[in-house]
Protein backbone atom coordinates (compact mmCIF):
# COMPACT_ATOMS: atom_id res chain seq x y z
CA UNK A 1 0.00 0.00 0.00
CA UNK A 2 2.91 2.42 0.59
CA UNK A 3 4.72 1.58 -2.60
CA UNK A 4 3.39 5.06 -4.67
CA UNK A 5 4.77 8.17 -3.91
CA UNK A 6 1.79 9.76 -3.38
CA UNK A 7 0.91 7.02 -0.45
CA UNK A 8 4.52 7.58 0.95
CA UNK A 9 3.71 10.71 2.78
CA UNK A 10 0.50 9.55 4.41
CA UNK A 11 2.66 6.26 5.66
CA UNK A 12 5.06 8.49 7.15
CA UNK A 13 2.77 10.71 8.82
CA UNK A 14 0.85 7.43 10.18
CA UNK A 15 4.11 5.77 11.34
CA UNK A 16 4.95 9.07 13.07
CA UNK A 17 1.68 9.17 15.00
CA UNK A 18 1.60 5.72 15.93
CA UNK A 19 5.13 6.20 17.69
CA UNK A 20 3.98 9.57 19.49
CA UNK A 21 0.64 8.04 20.72
CA UNK A 22 3.15 5.18 21.99
CA UNK A 23 5.62 7.73 23.83
CA UNK A 24 3.04 8.24 26.99
CA UNK A 25 2.57 4.20 27.77
CA UNK A 26 6.46 4.07 27.44
CA UNK A 27 6.90 7.14 30.24
CA UNK A 28 4.28 5.12 32.36
CA UNK A 29 6.40 1.49 31.93
CA UNK A 30 9.50 3.48 33.32
CA UNK A 31 7.39 4.99 36.53
CA UNK A 32 7.01 2.01 37.12
CA UNK A 33 10.71 1.43 37.71
CA UNK A 34 10.83 3.43 41.28
CA UNK A 35 9.82 3.32 44.45
CA UNK A 36 9.72 5.36 47.93
CA UNK A 37 11.72 4.68 50.77
CA UNK A 38 11.57 6.07 54.45
CA UNK A 39 14.19 4.94 57.03
CA UNK A 40 13.98 5.79 60.22
CA UNK A 41 17.37 5.68 62.56
CA UNK A 42 16.37 4.97 66.49
CA UNK A 43 19.07 4.27 69.39
CA UNK A 44 18.01 3.19 73.25
CA UNK A 45 16.40 6.15 73.70
CA UNK A 46 14.37 6.69 70.78
CA UNK A 47 14.61 8.41 67.46
CA UNK A 48 17.82 10.11 65.78
CA UNK A 49 18.29 13.09 64.72
CA UNK A 50 21.77 13.51 62.50
CA UNK A 51 22.51 10.39 61.72
CA UNK A 52 23.60 9.73 58.21
CA UNK A 53 22.10 7.55 55.72
CA UNK A 54 24.54 6.06 52.73
CA UNK A 55 23.66 3.79 50.03
CA UNK A 56 26.50 1.36 49.48
CA UNK A 57 25.46 -0.79 47.36
CA UNK A 58 22.15 0.43 44.89
CA UNK A 59 20.56 -1.11 41.72
CA UNK A 60 22.73 -0.64 38.44
CA UNK A 61 22.17 3.24 36.85
CA UNK A 62 21.17 4.31 40.33
CA UNK A 63 23.87 7.13 41.68
CA UNK A 64 24.52 6.58 45.28
CA UNK A 65 21.79 7.21 47.63
CA UNK A 66 22.72 9.86 50.68
CA UNK A 67 20.77 11.63 53.73
CA UNK A 68 20.72 12.91 57.42
CA UNK A 69 17.96 12.12 59.42
CA UNK A 70 15.64 15.26 60.89
CA UNK A 71 15.15 15.93 64.45
CA UNK A 72 12.79 12.80 64.37
CA UNK A 73 15.20 10.40 63.11
CA UNK A 74 13.76 10.02 59.87
CA UNK A 75 14.84 10.66 56.13
CA UNK A 76 13.45 9.84 52.79
CA UNK A 77 14.46 8.88 49.51
CA UNK A 78 11.94 9.49 46.76
CA UNK A 79 12.05 7.98 43.41
CA UNK A 80 14.87 5.83 43.84
CA UNK A 81 15.28 2.48 41.45
CA UNK A 82 13.55 -0.43 42.74
CA UNK A 83 16.02 -3.13 43.51
CA UNK A 84 18.30 -4.16 46.10
CA UNK A 85 20.01 -1.41 48.13
CA UNK A 86 23.12 -1.88 51.29
CA UNK A 87 22.80 0.78 53.37
CA UNK A 88 25.17 2.21 55.71
CA UNK A 89 23.81 4.01 59.01
CA UNK A 90 26.08 5.46 61.50
CA UNK A 91 25.85 8.45 64.14
CA UNK A 92 28.51 10.01 66.11
CA UNK A 93 28.60 8.19 69.29
CA UNK A 94 27.03 5.08 67.83
CA UNK A 95 28.42 1.71 66.79
CA UNK A 96 27.59 2.42 62.81
CA UNK A 97 25.56 -0.54 61.00
CA UNK A 98 24.52 -1.90 57.39
CA UNK A 99 20.92 -2.84 56.49
CA UNK A 100 19.86 -4.37 53.26
CA UNK A 101 16.12 -3.93 52.11
CA UNK A 102 14.75 -4.70 48.37
CA UNK A 103 12.99 -1.37 47.31
CA UNK A 104 9.73 -1.44 45.28
CA UNK A 105 7.99 0.04 43.81
CA UNK A 106 4.30 -0.69 44.45
CA UNK A 107 4.18 1.52 48.07
CA UNK A 108 6.38 3.06 49.93
CA UNK A 109 8.49 1.03 52.50
CA UNK A 110 9.82 1.76 55.83
CA UNK A 111 12.73 0.33 57.10
CA UNK A 112 13.65 1.24 60.58
CA UNK A 113 17.61 1.00 62.03
CA UNK A 114 18.71 0.48 65.81
CA UNK A 115 21.89 1.91 66.76
CA UNK A 116 23.95 0.89 70.03
CA UNK A 117 25.83 3.24 71.56
CA UNK A 118 29.62 2.75 72.02
CA UNK A 119 31.53 2.11 74.99
CA UNK A 120 33.31 4.30 76.52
Amino acid sequence: MCGRPSLKKWCLLLALLAAVAVLPFGAMACAGDTGDLMVYVEGPDGLLGGAKVVSISQPEGQLKVTGITVESGLVTFEGIKTGEYTFSVSRFGYEPKEVSIDVRAARPQALTVKLVKTAG
